[in-house]
């Protein structure tokens, strides 16, 4: 099977103004770096506006192209600002705005493209650098230096020959659990005397020692007798790798080639190598392996190719050629362009020729579209706008769209961020720093240095009041919408409901934030995918409650996971954790940042804290005190012990200033300097924003969802979490029943039976006939005592019924009716009625009101509170008001009137009620008291709402 090689064309570049005016460089490989840094392949002194790596020349697919390396570089060609574009034979390109030169192309093609061997610093041969080891310590004199070239290697450089007698040595580096030390002797690295190195290091330990890759064969395990010897218990298999040398390249292999298999596997970009899993991979610059067990302690492999050169992390980048009348954009295999992301609707967007350009159109998607960073509909595009469609961002130019695949290389940058509270408290003081795309980063201090603060302002929940945060380049608190979907949040209070399975859980939340045409096959994938990621496919089917503090938290991450996001914010993941599952946990996040993922984690434990890239150490009053890699810092601060660099930084009584000289002290050192000030000007390519921010803008939310959608699918939830309680449902639904029969127990102890009977609730008098009539028609057989009044003057009563069988049947009394009521009986009854009868029953039924009020605000009283911490980050996505407190009101509702009618029914069952007005006697009870209940669920759910806690 032969290979098909690539070859580029011999190119020049000829510099027309500027500090290079009048030089010529050669190109004779596939990708060429400018730039004002020494590390570029063309140096480019003098001109400012030209960043540290400002562009790179690639061959690619028979043709060259030019790309800036920074969304703020200025990169012309011909005249027209580009992002990129295809360059031919005497272009003319811009850098800056002082810097041209012409492109040129020779007519020859090479056979192949000459490759350049890395330039090597020479120092004397007398003190040549020293490596400790275990067994044996061995010195190499330094490679012949050869004459610089601008071409550096592609990818992956030949390995550089051997030092002098390298080849005969049994060079053999020995460590006990990474701890050997260098002696006092001052050690140049493998990779600054130009060689090929492995570093390993170790997040128990904190240790980094680099081993130089001298040798065609290169072993790896814990057994002494390798090459690379790590002994860090049984998490290194006894040969667990090889690393061979393979022409101009290095192949590491998995497992050893003597060795059916390893205990541990490997972690490769975030992915689970099984220990029986044959893997090969050719190393390129940069290349990091892990392995790790269950425990959480991880071995890192970095390699280092030598040549020193620094290349920054740069999203993918695919040109899109523009011809077809109709361009469809989307999710799914039959669009023109496929863009294949949760965040991504499947029909997403269309692009219809119109004039001389194109008109973009939303299709109804679900994280809409977003041109130039405001939201749209339809817009008709214009040379240099910025089409973003979840993680992807679309730059239109004349003939052709360039696609910047942004998924997983979300950088952050940090400008001046100022914070006060309550009383002028500063709660962050002008802070600045950058965070690199797929970077773990712990944010670290004690109580009151303003970690959730920091957090919080970097992720837009509540933003600085002064200062800029950069997401790529682009100011994130005026573009808040364009990025909200690539975020994942995790706050230290769960953000699941504890009564549902854990598919389930992440079942309800992928119906919620991935797009509509998900179908439920491929939101299984989707779980399986993030069960997975974090470990917990064996529990899929358990419920919430009964898994460990740990994994309750690994389902709030699977659920950030489900839509893929670029950048994960954790408030204090790991709190309340004993130390074994945290070192678990900060596994795990070390894990999802290899996939990809840019992780920022606020956290009092630093225990495990060796797993970060990078630890931004804060002190009271939001003061910066460090920044950088964690292994430093303790150097940095004179401590043996990161629990003592907290101390340090607190004030005492003796000097309350001691967090702005710490913060003092950093920005004069070199850490400073390295990782904070560096990236920043690189990344910016300006300083204008750390020296003056502006005021932050007002934050653009993201449109919502589908109302009617999110009312059933919270229904439907709902309803889910009361049947997974069976308890509380059992408990909901006895109440009723019991308070009933309890009152009534009471009111036949205290007042007897009967209480609702006619005779007991109303009276009537019949009086006022004596005016009319010679003998009472209402009195006793034999009497001619009129009835209306007894002989001690007061006034008698009588049952009602008879009232209305006179009224009915009597002459007088159907007189009566016509004259005084026109006919109806009821209405005339009205005037015999007694004032002041039925006080007790009046009584019990207020009772039976109130007990259904009371059940009403019982059920609703915590039923907001409790999910304060869900319904907070579920708004933040996508939810609406009105179909969340509808789904609560509509299931409280129908429990409110279940219990109405459970209370009215034993009432009924033991004291008939009688005699209604309009309607049965007891529908017309049923209505009231179900009212009072439903009046009782809404005051319960209003005062939840207003609650900052369940204990208030």
């Amino acid at each position: 099977m032969s290979a098909v090689h690539n070859s580029p064309s011999s190119g020049s570049i000829r510099f027309l103004t500027g500090s290079l005016a009048g030089k010529t460089f050669q190109i004779n490989k596939p990708v060429t770096t400018i730039g004002r840094d020494a590390t570029n392949d063309i140096v480019v002194k003098g001109d400012q506006k030209v960043s540290r790596s400002h562009a790179r020349v690639l061959w690619n697919n028979g043709s060259w192209s030019i790309e800036k390396l920074a969304p703020q570089n200025i990169l012309t060609v011909n005249q027209q600002q580009v992002q990129q574009a295809s360059i031919s034979d005497n272009s003319t390109i811009g850098l800056g705005d002082d810097t041209t030169f012409l492109f040129l192309i020779r007519a020859e093609v090479q056979a192949t493209p000459p490759q350049s061997q890395p330039v090597y610093p020479s120092y004397q041969q007398a003190a040549p650098p020293q490596y400790t080891v275990e067994a044996q310590q061995r010195s190499f004199p330094a490679p012949p230096p050869q004459q610089q070239s601008f071409q550096q290697p592609f990818q992956q450089p030949p390995p550089p020959p051997y030092p002098p007698g390298a080849q005969q040595q049994s060079f053999q580096m020995r460590t006990t659990g990474l701890n050997a030390r260098p002696d006092e002797t001052q050690i140049a690295s493998p990779a600054s005397i130009g060689l090929p190195s492995l570093e390993v290091s170790s997040n128990i330990h904190g240790s980094r020692q680099s081993f130089p890759l001298v040798k065609d064969v290169i072993n790896i395990g814990r057994d002494t007798k390798n090459d690379i010897v790590i002994r860090e218990g049984s998490i290194i298999s006894g040969q667990h790798l090889q690393i061979q040398r393979q022409g101009n390249q290095f192949v590491l292999i998995h497992p050893h080639p003597d060795r059916q298999g390893t205990v541990n596997g490997l972690l490769y970009q975030g992915r689970k190598i099984r220990g029986d899993e044959p893997f090969r991979k050719t190393l390129n610059r940069g290349d990091i392996f892990r392995i790790g067990d269950e425990n959480g302690t991880l071995i890192t492999l970095v390699f280092n190719d030598g040549t020193g050169t620094q290349q920054e992390m740069l999203a993918p980048v695919r040109p899109i050629r523009l011809g077809d009348p109709e361009l469809s954009i989307g999710r799914k295999p039959d669009n023109t362009v496929v863009l294949s992301h949760p965040q991504v609707s499947g029909h997403h967007a269309r692009m219809v020729r119109e004039g001389g350009t194109y008109r973009v159109l939303d299709l109804n998607s679900t994280n809409h579209v977003y041109v130039n960073s405001e939201l749209t509909t339809n817009h008709l595009l214009k040379l240099g706008d910025e089409i973003r469609i979840g993680p992807y961002k679309l730059v239109y130019e004349a003939n052709q769209l360039t696609q910047y695949d942004e998924s997983n290389f979300i950088r952050i940058d940090a400008l001046n961020l100022k914070k006060t509270g309550n009383n002028n408290v500063t709660l962050l003081s002008n802070l600045s720093f950058s965070i690199p795309p797929r970077k773990f980063v712990a944010l670290v201090g004690g109580s009151g240095a303003g970690k959730s603060t920091l957090m919080d302002a970097l992720n837009g929940l509540r933003p600085a009041q002064e200062g800029k945060v950069l997401y790529n380049g682009q100011d994130y608190y005026r573009n808040l919408a364009a990025f909200s979907t690539q975020l994942g949040y995790v706050p230290q209070d769960d953000i699941i409901h504890r009564d549902l399975t854990v598919e389930r859980a992440l079942y309800y939340a992928a119906k919620l934030r991935l797009p509509s045409d998900f179908t439920d096959e491929q939101i299984k994938q989707r779980i399986n995918e993030v069960l997975e990621d974090v470990e917990l496919t064996a529990r899929r089917k358990l419920l919430i409650k009964k898994l460990s503090g740990g994994q309750r938290k690994r389902v709030s991450i699977a659920l950030e996971l489900l839509a893929n996001p670029s950048v994960f914010f954790l408030d204090e993941p790991t709190s309340g954790l004993d130390p074994g599952l945290d070192r678990k946990m900060m596994y795990l996040l070390r894990k999802l940042a290899d996939k990809g993922h840019t992780i920022v984690l606020v956290t009092h434990a630093t225990n495990n804290i060796n797993s970060c890239d990078y630890v931004c150490f804060l002190c009271q009053g939001g003061h910066l005190a460090y920044f950088g890699p964690p292994e430093e810092a303790k150097a940095y601060f004179g401590k043996t012990d990161f629990a003592e660099i907290y101390s340090s930084l607190e004030p005492t009584e003796e000097n309350r200033n001691i967090p702005e000289e710490a913060e003092a002290r950093f920005k004069v050192s070199k850490q400073y300097q390295e990782y904070v000030l560096e990236p920043l000007k690189s990344g910016t390519g300006e300083t204008a924003g750390i020296n003056g921010p502006p005021k932050v803008q007002e934050l653009k939310r993201p449109k919502r969802g589908n109302p009617f959608k999110q009312f059933i699918l919270l229904f439907q939830r709902q309803i889910e979490l009361f049947k997974n309680n069976t308890s509380n449902l059992i408990l909901l639904f006895l109440q009723a029943p019991l308070i009933g029969l309890v009152l009534v127990l009471i009111v036949r102890a205290e007042i007897g039976t009967g209480i609702f009977d006619a005779n007991k609730v109303v009276l009537c008098a019949p009086q006022i006939f004596q005016t009319t009539v010679t003998t009472n028609p209402l009195a006793p057989a034999g009497s001619s005592q009129p009835l209306g009044i007894n002989t001690n003057g007061n006034t008698s009563s009588v049952d009602c019924n008879r009232i209305v069988t006179f009224l009915k049947t009597d002459t007088n009394g159907q007189q009566y009716v016509t004259k005084k009521a026109n006919g109806n009986v009821n209405k005339a009854l009205q005037d015999f009625i007694l004032p002041g009868g039925g006080s007790l029953a009046q009584i019990a039924l207020f009772i039976v009101a109130f007990i259904a009020v009371m059940f009403g605000t019982v059920n609703g009283i915590r039923e907001i509170v409790k999910e304060n911490a869900i319904y907070r980050r579920e708004r933040t996505v996508n939810l609406g008001i009105f179909p969340y407190l509808l789904s609560k009101v509509i299931v409280l509702g129908v429990i409110s009137l279940i219990q109405s009618a459970e209370l009215l029914l034993i009432i009924e069952i033991f004291e008939p009620l009688h005699q209604g007005i309009f309607l049965p006697v007891l529908l017309e009870a049923y209505i009231a008291v179900a009212l009072a209940g439903l009046a009782g669920m809404m005051i319960g759910l209003a005062a939840s709402a207003f609650s900052a806690n369940e204990d208030s």
